[in-house]
Formats: structure tokens, C-alpha cells, sequence
């Protein structure tokens, strides 16, 4: 059964506030205590301060201190001096500044002293020399592991049997090298693998692997089975350290303590097995004990050295937030307040700022997965326990380990030199005999380069050669000249050309540094696919043309099935349609930005057959690396495996296309099944790490092109066929006024052109949450079972009963089986409870002085809850579980009663304790009574029954309504434990399945109340007057609707007068709102142009009485087409067709409603038959009156739906005469004035000649 809710979580613990050593004092600053003299608190309390200095007392420190103290004292005194001359509140005011002042200082003396409290103890042990050899080891860490690496290699080929281990430790090893994030306790953790590995380099003295030592045992024999448990560890090891990254900042502060014991333990265990290699090696090489037992204890104390570092290895990060913690009450506090950790994800470390600010990578916690700052998921990830998120983690992590040995194979079998590459003999001969192709040698060693060259010079050099060559080849025809150009490829020169120098240039140049150097060229030169190995002309042309038309075929691909999404969003199913609109979200901006502003190319097949063989080996070789992880990428290195090494652009358009392919897939499954919530979710967060791999390689060419003083503006107008451009700068791109006049790619969805034959257990990785809620449990004895103690026998098995607090019960009915542990004495059980969540039983048993036994166990919730302890014994015939429980192992103060073989289906017909209480016999005719009512009921499938059980779910869905909303009474939670009492466990887990898809099918908008600043759920009201950056939005509430309101990026303030568009749907602010504002405006101008002819011609006649109430007028009626009418002249006997109400058929006029989604709505009349007379033909023109709309909300009457979009139609607003006859007099005196500004400057300039004249 899958879990209802985001993640799961644990209640393990957070870790303690660190205590203060004793030998280390924490720093201490006084902090000022403001008081006025003479005055009483209660007088200073009520406001009764006379204007008089306050006096400033500092607590006892040192002399340092007292100069500080002294110099704030002159401080608070000049502030206070400061106040003489005003009035006494103003003192009053003065002295509330100054209080908080003291309080700012009260912080910061915290913060200081928490920071100490944790660094102190440290101190002396992080500048030990021990501790200095562990810093030094970890930081070069990464240069000392290739080396191991070889040696290890060779060491396998002398004693094959490890080769298990070896692999497990080169594959985590490069893993963490694609990931690195600098986390210096998981750098600890393999340098302590490294030092376990490098005791296997003792095997290189075992020269013959067959020879038999002490106990006539081989070596092999001897540590196989030690290598197979080291390669299980190792790769756990692997495991723990991914899961661990992942981890938010916060996380990894508030859990610090369960995540470090838990990591901690590997160092333990490594530590073990290099015990075990050395131990097994001296044995059998006849090594002496004492020697043998000297290095064990020097290892030893090495691992207590290195478990301390572990202790000190905090980032500046971690501290931060660590401090920050802290001042918010520790993490205990933290977990339990929604409102500390909302603040503590928005916060941002001043290491991480200062990053961004120089331009580098920001941590994988503040990446683009946590924009939205998704509170849910990180209270999730905080009760999740270690052991909870590596178990979740391994099937992610074994698939990085598939593809990484596969990324090893192919890297294996690349190392076959291709055909016609030199074999390097000497590399100290020139810098130009490194190069393997032997046409690039020759370049390079006739223009006499040394390590680098610019890319420029490099690629005018290149074209220069092969066309030198191809005239070489035309004069020496039947000459046996070698020449390493093949008649089919002299096409491809035409493509090496000046106009395609930076797109070669950036093939070379990975780095984009503008030269190139040895190894790129090496790099470029061995990335050739087989088939053009005796070729460099061919892949010389792919990368001047053949990648732009490759990026330009995948990047319409892309465009097509995003459209195909969207034009499928009305047929998405109710409980799918948030889910899809989320994702939407999330995608669709990231993605139009890098396709909207590539430069595409199109060219001809036959040039596009030249390169087609590569471009579908790529394709293939990406779909298999996201088959293998399912299409969920985790991670950068996730990623990096699936795209392989170099530019993010190389593969960025084919990788979305596979992507979004196969989210096309998940579209056309949500139009009839419900689907998982986290099944898009996933998805999205895939495409995220696409981008943030973009984002990436964005910050690295911009900062790459500042340091070059290279505008980075114009260069991304060039780099990568402008991919970046619009990544760079989008401000115009998606600003609101280009998104109302740009008009996207439409395709029309059509079922039957795609594929049929899907299955939809290849697409998604989440079974639906509609699975098995009625299943038959089968409970098959354990072997465990048949082992366990006798005390222990009795309590195994199918358990049914209720829990009871200050009601009875609090929760529905529990259901779940026990059985045996490993442990004969201990018991467990596993289960999902009723809302969806799962738990794990776990428990003992003990026996009193009397020989009463009393079982005792705990439950263990995987998310959110607390954990609960439970005592209880059985009867006389173990059928019957009851006792107490509580939320610690002290204090149990509720009852709970569990029974044996007593099905739910018969469990809720028992009445509540009470009633036994009072009568127990009547008790139990009821309850029999009851029962095999129901049960007859229920196997006739009694109509009383069914609508028996249909009130109880509607009743309870209400409940959860209020309960999701925050609007739960004390009536209600009466209600919910008689609904509890009466529903079995699985009747509740579908009513809470339910509850979660009616929630996930309300509209919930992306756009928050412009005047009341609330998320808007229902109708969303956009103003189509107002310009401003964004649209002016509003929810349908009467305040907000006609609220005036003013904001900066609007010209004139908004009025309730202005037109609304209502939308019911919720929108997609890049793609829809552009059309949706165009559709608008013409919209609004056609209800207009039909209201003003209905007026005119008599039909209504609008009044300021009106007040939007329907008009009582006679109108004439219509019996065909408006084309009739129209011909019928302009007489006063014309023949009007009326506007009327599509819901209620009255006659409609100013204000009303104006569909703009129904068919014919923005075109010239259109004809459709009206549902309410099918004999009658009308015009295609949908008005909803006001009374309608207000009432239902929404209405569906033939074409037109009740998620269509209205625009309010509302008498324009006719200027006052007299503000414009104001406006037209101020024009006036504005003309007279520069009139009479021209006769000035003439006069000026006359006066001016005249004194010229003068003087001469």
C-alpha cells in the first residue's frame, strides 16, 4: 500500500544543544539593563517616565569588558541627552530604542556563545598533530586516490579475488568524485576506506596466490568471504554518503546528531576490516603476534584521531544555521514550529552568498528544487530516520552504480587506439608528439605551438590543412601519396569554413577559454564515434553543422509535445489536474527559455543521413542511462552518468526530448487513471537538475567571459547558437507585454495518432494510491515464528483493536500482525495506518514477581507522528490484548484493547467502553445483536447497508474537509471517533484517499490576492486594463473584486470599473496568460459591439436604477438566423435576436458575463443550436448574467463549460463634461504659452543683433 503523503518520516530525536566544557568558559558580554532612576517599573509600565537619562548597569566581567562597557555607557548617554528637548512620551520612545538595542546585544551575546559552546571543546583536539595528519590526508584526499586505485588494479591481477572489493571501491570512489560537495565528514569516511583498501596492497609481497599457509588454507581462501562483506560495506557505505548529500542544510543541522552516529558507524566498520586484512595477512605470511598487535593499536588510536575530526568537521554553513537554530529554541523547537522552519528555508548563509557573489556554484540545497520552499517535504525529510532514508535511497544508488561499471566498461573498450592514430613513443620529444591524430601532429608541428593555441588561430589552421590536402590529392591523381581524406568525405570541407569557426572552435574548446590545448585536442579526437574512426573531416563537419541540425530537430520535438501537453489539459482527470498544472509550471519556463532563443538551422536530408548513424547511437545511449534510473535523475553526478563528461549543450535538447516523451506518456495516463502525486513530481524535479546543470554551465562561461573583460551580454549572442541568450537576460522574454503579443506552437491532441499499445507499468514508478485499500491480508508464518519463545508465541499473529485517549477511540481501528524477530524474545510487526501512513511495531516482554507477563512495545511512525509506547497482557486465552499507552516509555495514560481473530467487519459493531461500564450484559446483546446484522446486511447487499455506509463517507469527507481547511470543532472530533467506532481501517484509508483527490482537483492558482495578499483558490480575477510587469489579480470575494488599488508598475490607479476576465482554470503564467488577455480584449470589444446593438435597436435600455437587475422590456423574438434579421432593415419593426442568459434565458445587459472559450465567441457571428429550443438557430455568443454566476459558481449548459473564462462586461465609463472641458482649457493655455515662449526667444534674439550692431 503507497504512502498518501510526500515522503516518509521518523520521529528519531534531533540532536542536543552541545554543552559548554567546563574548562572553557563561554565569552561574555555585558549587556545593558535600561532603567530610569526613581521611577518604578509599574510607573515606567504605564508611560509615567519622567525625561530624565537612564541609567545603564552592566553585569560583573572583565576589565576589557568594563572598557566596553563603559564606552556603550557614553553611547546610551548621548542617546538619551539626545531626547532633553522633547517631549516626555518621546523619552519614553527613546528608552524603547534603547531597550532594544540591549536586546540585539542579548542575541549576539547568544549566538557567540553557542558558537564557542561547540568550537571550544575542539580546540585543543583540531591543533593536536594527530589532528593535523587526519586535516592533511582529507584534504588531499582527491589527488592520492588514483594512485591507490592503479595499485590496487595491479595488485587483482595477482590475486583476482579481490577484484569484488576493488570494483565496489573504484566505482563509490568516482561516484563521490562526480559529486563532490566538499563535505568534510564524508571525506572522512572514504579516507578511512582508503586506508582499509590500502591494506590490501600487502598482498603485491604474496607473489604465488596458491601457496598454502598456516592452517593449509590459501590466502584466497583465507579472505574471500572478508572481501564480499568489504565490497557489501563499501558500497553501503556508498549509500549512506549519497543519501546524506542530499540533504538539505537544515536538515543536516537539526538531525546532526542521528546522521552522525549513523555515518560514524562506517568508520567503525572499516576500521574492523583493515583489522581483519592485517590480522589475516600476518597469519599468513607467518608475521610475528607482537608486530601484528603493534599495528593494531596504532590503528586504534588513528581511529580514535579520526572520529574526532569527524566531531570538528562543521562547515561555516552548518554553523550558521546551527546558530540560527539555536536562537530559535533548538531543534526540538524547530521541528514542532512551521513558522521557525519557513524562516529557516528563505535563510541563506553568508559563505553561500558571498559564492554567488564571486560567481561560483551555489550548494545543491539552495539549487532550483527549493525555490517554492516547500515546507511539507522538508517536515517530511526532518522525521525521517537515517535508516529510513538510506533504505528509500539504495534502488536510486544501485542504478549509479550499473551505470557507473558500465561507464568503466565502455572506457575499457575506448582504449583500442582507432585505426590510423599515432602510438605516442616519447613524450618528451615535443609538445606536438603528444597529440594522437596524426593530421592534427602535423598541423601542430608545422606551425611550431606549444601547449595551447587559440581557438581561433587553431581552427583557420585546421581549414587551411585539409584544403591544402584535397588540392594534393586532385594534382597527384594515380600517385601513391598517402593522404588521410576519403573521396566521400571532401563534402565535409565545405562546412569547414570561416562561418563556422566558432561553432568548431567550441567543439574543441569544452572550457571555453579561447584556446585550445593538447589535451582537448586529444579529448575531441578520441570521442569519435567507430564508424568515423579513419575520419576527422566527418566529425569536424557534425560539430560545424550536423550538431545545429541535430539540436534544431530534437528542440522542435520538444516544442510539439509540450504543446500536445497543453492542448491535452482538458481531458486531464479531476484528481490529476494539480498535479500536471504543477508541473507545467515548473517546466515550461525553463524550457521555452533555451528553445525560444536557439538559433535553429534546417538543411538537407541527405545531409542530415550523413550524421543520422551518431545521433541515434547518442539517442539510444541516453535512453538506456535514464531506463536504468527509471527517468528519476537525483543528482549532478546522476546526471553526469546519463550525459557523460564535457558540455551540458551537447545532449541538452535530446536529453528533454526523452524526458518530456516520456512525461507525454504519464499525460495521456492521467486523462483515465489516477495517478501517484509524487509520480510529476519526480518528473519536474528531473527536468530541474537538467537545468540546474545549465545554470551551471551559464555561471561558469559568464564569469569565464568577465575575466576575459569580455561582454557577457554579446557573447551569449554568439556562444552555443545563442542557447544562452535568453537564460542570461530574460526579463524581455517573458515580460508581460511580450507575452501578450507572442503566440506559441499549437498542436492539436489526438488520441488516436499516438501509440496505443503503452504500458503503463514501464512509465510510472509509483503504483497508484487506489491499490489494494481492500486487500485480504495474508499472514504466513515465519520461520522466525517457529523459533520464537513460548511467552513470545502467544502474542503472534492478526491483531484488531482501538485506541482510546479523552475520546473513544482517537484513531479508526488497528490492524497488523505480529511476528518473531531475529531476537526469540522480541516481536514485530509492519503496517499502514488508516490516514495512509506507515509504522513499525516493535517490543519485548517481561515477567513480574506474581508471574503475570507484560508485553511492552513501541510504534514507530516512517513520517510526522510521535512515537508511542504501549503495556499491556493478555487473558486467560490470548485472545485479548489490553493495557495502557502514552507518548514515553514513563507515562501511559490511555487505554488501548486489542483483539484476536475478531475480523474489523465484526469490531465496529462493539459499543464503547461506557456502555459496558454501565450494563455489561445489555452490552453484549448489542453487540451481538449488531453484528450479525451487519453481517447478513452485508452479504445481501442490503440497500439500508449501502446507504448505511455512503452516509458515513460522505459525513467523514466532510470531516476531513474541515480538518484540511483548519475548521475542526470539538463537535467535529465527537464525530470523528463515533465514525472511527463504526469504519473499518480499510473503509477509512479510502475515505482519506478520496479526501486527497476532491483537495487535488480544487484550483488552486499560481497568483496570490492582490488585495488581501491571499493564495486565490476558486475564481481568480485579472484586471485587463491595468499595465503594469504583472497582472493585477484578485479573488472573487466582494472586498477584494472592488478594492481600489494602486502599486508601483501600474501608471493609474485600478478602479472597480475596470474590465475583469474570470478565470476558473488556473493558468500558466509564460504560455496562457498572453493569449488570455488577447482573447479578453476582443472578447470584450464583440459583447460590447452586441450589448450597444441591443440598446440601440430597443431591446434593453440600460438606466443607472439598473444596478445590474434584469430589465422587464418586450422584445421580439427570432425564429432564424441573425442574417435574417440583418436584412430585415432598420425600421422600428426590426427583428432582434435577444441576449439572454445561457444558465436562467433572461434578457441580459449591462454588467453581465461574456464567454470567450465557448465556440464562435471571438469570430464573426457563428451558428449552434440553442439546448434550451434545439428548433430555434442562434448566434454563438454565450452572456452569463450576474444572479447566475454569483449562484452557481460555474455552470456547464451545452457548449459551454463551467470552466470557461467570462469577461465582465461593464458600461464604459463616460469622462465628466467638465473635466473635460478642465483638460481641453489647460491644452489651451498650454498652447498659448509656447506661443508666446517663440515670441520671447524672437524678441531675445533681435535684441541680441541689434547690441551686436552697436558695437561694431
Amino acid at each position: 500500500m503507497p504512502n498518501f503523503f510526500n515522503k516518509h518520516k521518523d520521529t528519531s530525536p534531533p540532536m542536543p544543544a552541545p554543552a559548554v566544557q567546563e574548562d572553557e568558559s563561554p565569552i561574555t558580554m555585558p549587556i545593558p539593563q535600561v532603567t530610569s532612576p526613581d521611577v518604578s517599573p509599574a510607573a515606567s509600565e504605564q508611560g509615567s517616565v519622567p525625561t530624565i537619562p537612564p541609567v545603564i548597569a552592566f553585569s560583573a566581567g572583565s576589565d576589557k569588558d568594563l572598557d566596553g562597557a563603559k564606552k556603550l555607557d557614553s553611547a546610551f548617554r548621548a542617546v538619551a541627552n539626545a531626547q532633553n528637548g522633547f517631549h516626555a512620551y518621546k523619552g519614553t520612545s527613546a528608552l524603547g530604542i534603547v531597550n532594544k538595542s540591549g536586546d540585539m546585544l542579548t542575541a549576539i551575546k547568544t549566538d557567540v556563545a553557542n558558537v564557542q559552546s561547540m568550537t571550544s571543546p575542539l580546540k585543543s583536539a583540531y591543533e593536536s598533530e594527530a589532528m593535523k595528519t587526519i586535516r592533511s590526508g582529507v584534504n588531499a584526499l582527491v589527488d592520492s586516490l588514483p594512485g591507490l586505485i592503479t595499485a590496487l588494479d595491479e595488485v587483482a591481477k595477482l590475486h583476482p579475488f579481490i577484484g569484488i572489493a576493488v570494483g565496489a571501491f573504484k566505482v563509490v570512489v568516482e561516484l563521490d568524485l562526480k559529486r563532490r560537495d566538499n563535505d568534510k565528514k564524508i571525506a572522512s569516511l572514504f579516507l578511512e576506506m582508503k586506508d582499509m583498501m590500502e591494506a590490501l596492497l600487502q598482498l603485491d609481497n604474496i607473489k604465488d596466490r596458491d601457496a598454502v599457509g598456516p592452517g593449509g588454507m590459501t590466502i584466497e581462501a583465507r579472505m574471500q568471504n572478508l572481501v564480499k562483506q568489504t565490497a557489501d560495506d563499501i558500497t553501503a557505505c556508498g549509500n549512506a554518503c549519497d543519501t546524506y548529500a542530499k540533504k538539505r542544510l537544515i536538515v543536516k543541522v537539526v538531525k546532526g546528531s542521528v546522521w552522525e552516529g549513523t555515518l560514524k558507524t562506517y568508520i567503525d566498520i572499516f576500521a574492523k576490516r583493515r583489522k581483519d586484512f592485517t590480522f589475516a595477512l600476518a597469519i599468513h605470511t607467518g608475521m610475528g603476534v607482537d608486530d601484528a598487535n603493534r599495528k593494531l593499536n596504532t590503528l586504534d588510536h588513528k581511529i580514535d584521531t579520526i572520529l574526532e575530526f569527524f566531531a570538528t568537521a562543521v562547515s561555516p554553513e552548518q554553523q550558521e544555521m546551527a546558530a540560527l537554530v539555536q536562537r530559535k529554541g533548538g531543534p526540538t523547537a524547530v521541528m514542532g514550529n512551521p513558522e521557525a522552519l519557513s524562516e529557516l528555508l528563505k535563510f541563506k548563509p553568508t559563505a553561500v552568498t558571498t559564492a554567488m557573489k564571486r560567481g561560483e556554484r551555489e550548494g545543491q540545497q539552495y539549487s532550483s528544487h527549493t525555490v517554492e520552499n516547500d515546507l511539507e517535504s522538508l517536515r517530511v525529510e526532518l522525521f525521517e530516520s537515517p535508516a529510513v532514508a538510506i533504505r528509500n535511497n539504495l534502488e536510486v544508488f544501485e542504478r549509479k552504480l550499473k551505470m557507473q561499471q558500465r561507464e568503466f566498461a565502455e572506457e575499457m573498450r575506448g582504449m583500442v587506439h582507432h585505426q590510423g592514430d599515432r602510438i605516442i613513443d616519447a613524450v618528451t620529444s615535443g609538445p606536438h608528439d603528444r597529440i594522437i591524430d596524426p593530421d592534427i601532429h602535423e598541423i601542430w608541428k608545422e606551425m611550431r605551438w606549444r601547449g595551447h593555441v587559440k581557438a581561433r588561430h587553431f581552427v583557420l589552421a585546421l581549414r587551411d590543412y585539409y584544403r591544402q590536402q584535397i588540392e594534393i590529392k586532385k594534382r597527384a591523381r594515380g600517385e601513391n601519396l598517402v593522404i588521410n581524406i576519403h573521396d566521400d568525405d571532401e563534402w565535409a570541407l565545405e562546412w569547414i569554413n570561416i562561418n563556422r569557426l566558432q561553432a568548431i572552435a567550441e567543439a574543441f574548446d569544452d572550457d571555453a577559454s579561447g584556446f585550445i590545448t593538447i589535451a582537448e585536442v586529444n579529448q575531441f579526437t578520441s570521442s569519435r564515434p567507430k564508424d568515423w574512426r579513419q575520419d576527422l573531416l566527418h566529425w569536424l563537419a557534425y560539430w560545424a553543422i550536423g550538431w545545429q541540425m541535430t539540436a534544431t530537430y530534437y528542440r522542435d520535438k520538444v516544442i510539439e509535445l509540450l504543446a500536445k501537453m497543453f492542448s491535452m489539459r482538458p481531458r486531464i482527470h479531476n484528481a490529476n489536474i494539480d498535479a500536471v498544472q504543477k508541473y507545467l509550471l515548473t517546466v515550461y519556463r525553463r524550457v521555452t527559455t533555451v528553445t525560444s532563443s536557439f538559433i535553429c538551422t534546417y538543411q538537407s536530408d541527405s545531409l542530415k543521413a550523413r550524421f543520422q548513424s551518431y545521433v541515434d547511437s547518442e539517442e539510444q545511449r541516453i535512453r538506456e542511462g535514464l531506463e536504468t534510473v527509471r527517468y528519476d535523475i537525483d543528482a549532478m553526478d546522476t546526471l553526469t552518468l546519463i550525459t557523460g563528461p564535457g558540455r551540458i549543450e551537447k545532449s541538452l535538447f535530446p536529453l528533454l526530448y526523452l524526458l518530456l516523451k516520456r512525461d507525454f506518456e504519464i499525460f495521456r495516463l492521467c486523462q483515465k487513471m489516477i495517478i501517484h502525486k509524487d509520480e510529476l513530481w519526480d518528473a519536474a524535479d528531473t527536468i530541474t537538475w537538467v537545468f540546474d546543470a545549465v545554470v551551471y554551465r551559464h555561471n561558469d562561461l559568464e564569469a569565464l567571459f568577465k575575466q576575459q573583460r569580455l561582454d557577457p551580454v554579446q557573447q551569449f549572442k554568439s556562444y552555443a547558437n545563442e542557447l544562452f541568450d535568453y537564460w542570461h537576460d530574460d526579463s524581455k522574454f517573458t515580460s508581460l507585454e511580450n507575452l501578450r503579443e507572442l503566440e506559441w506552437t499549437e498542436f492539436e491532441y489526438v488520441e488516436e495518432n499516438e501509440e496505443q499499445n503503452v504500458d503503463s507499468k514501464t512509465i510510472l514508478n509509483y503504483p497508484s494510491a487506489v491499490h489494494n485499500l481492500y486487500n485480504i491480508p495474508e499472514d504466513i508464518v515465519s520461520d522466525s515464528d517457529a523459533l520464537a519463545d513460548n511467552d513470545v508465541k502467544s502474542i503472534l499473529g492478526r491483531w484488531n483493536g482501538l485506541i482510546g485517549a479523552e475520546r473513544w477511540p482517537v484513531t479508526a481501528i488497528v490492524s497488523f500482525c505480529f511476528h518473531a524477530s531475529a531476537d526469540p524474545n522480541t516481536y514485530e510487526a509492519s503496517d499502514v495506518a488508516a490516514h495512509g501512513t506507515g509504522y513499525t511495531l516493535h517490543g519485548g516482554y517481561t515477567k513480574k514477581d506474581d508471574g503475570t507477563i507484560e508485553y511492552n512495545f513501541s510504534r514507530t511512525y516512517i513520517a510526522r507522528l510521535r512515537k508511542t509506547y504501549f503495556t499491556g497482557t493478555l487473558d486467560e486465552d490470548d485472545e485479548r490484548l489490553s493495557g495502557s499507552w502514552g507518548y514515553s516509555e514513563t507515562d501511559k495514560p490511555y487505554r488501548f484493547i486489542f483483539w484476536k481473530n475478531v475480523p474489523p467487519e465484526t469490531l465496529i459493531a462493539r459499543p464503547p467502553p461506557s456502555e459496558f461500564e454501565e450494563n455489561k450484559t445489555k452490552a453484549l446483546w448489542k453487540y451481538a445483536l449488531t453484528a450479525v446484522h451487519n453481517e447478513v446486511r452485508r452479504k445481501m447487499f442490503s440497500w439500508s447497508y449501502l446507504k448505511e455506509r455512503r452516509a458515513i463517507r460522505k459525513e467523514y469527507l466532510e470531516l476531513l474537509e474541515h480538518e484540511s481547511n483548519n475548521l475542526t470543532t470539538v463537535a467535529d472530533l465527537d464525530r470523528f471517533a463515533e465514525l472511527d467506532r463504526t469504519a473499518t481501517c480499510e473503509d477509512v484509508r479510502c475515505f482519506y484517499v478520496l479526501s486527497d483527490y476532491q483537495r487535488r482537483s480544487v484550483p488552486t492558482h499560481l497568483a496570490d490576492c492582490d488585495n488581501c495578499a491571499e493564495r486565490i483558490h476558486g475564481a481568480r480575477m485579472i484586471c485587463i486594463q491595468c499595465r503594469g510587469k504583472d497582472t493585477l489579480d484578485f479573488c472573487d470575494k466582494p472586498a477584494c473584486r472592488d478594492a481600489n488599488k494602486t502599486r508601483d508598475d501600474i501608471t493609474q490607479p485600478h478602479v472597480p470599473t475596470h474590465a475583469f476576465v474570470k478565470v476558473r482554470t488556473v493558468l500558466n503564467q509564460t504560455r496562457d496568460i498572453g493569449k488570455l488577455l488577447r482573447m479578453s480584449d476582443a472578447g470584450l470589444e464583440r459583447a460590447r459591439k452586441l450589448l450597444d446593438s441591443s440598446v440601440q435597436a430597443g431591446t434593453s435600455e440600460p438606466t443607472s436604477e439598473n444596478n445590474g437587475t434584469e430589465l422587464k422590456t418586450e422584445t421580439k423574438k427570432v425564429e432564424g438566423p441573425r442574417e435574417e434579421a440583418d436584412a430585415a432593415g432598420s425600421g422600428a419593426d426590426t427583428k432582434v435576436a435577444a441576449l439572454t442568459c445561457v444558465s436562467c434565458s433572461s434578457e441580459v445587459s449591462y454588467p453581465c458575463w461574456y464567454c470567450i472559450d465557448c465556440p464562435g465567441a471571438l469570430r464573426e457571428p457563428s451558428l449552434f443550436k440553442d439546448y434550451a429550443n434545439p428548433e430555434l438557430v442562434v448566434d454563438a455568443n454565450v452572456f452569463v448574467c450576474l444572479v447566475c454566476d454569483e449562484k452557481n459558481g460555474g455552470m456547464t449548459v451545452g457548449d459551454h463549460l463551467d470552466t470557461h473564462s467570462l469577461v465582465s462586461c461593464k458600461l464604459p465609463v463616460v469622462e465628466d463634461d467638465k473635466d473635460k472641458n478642465t483638460e481641453q482649457r489647460l491644452s489651451d493655455m498650454e498652447g498659448k504659452l509656447a506661443t508666446l515662449t517663440a515670441q520671447m526667444e524672437r524678441i531675445e534674439r533681435l535684441l541680441q543683433s541689434l547690441a551686436v550692431s552697436r558695437a561694431d
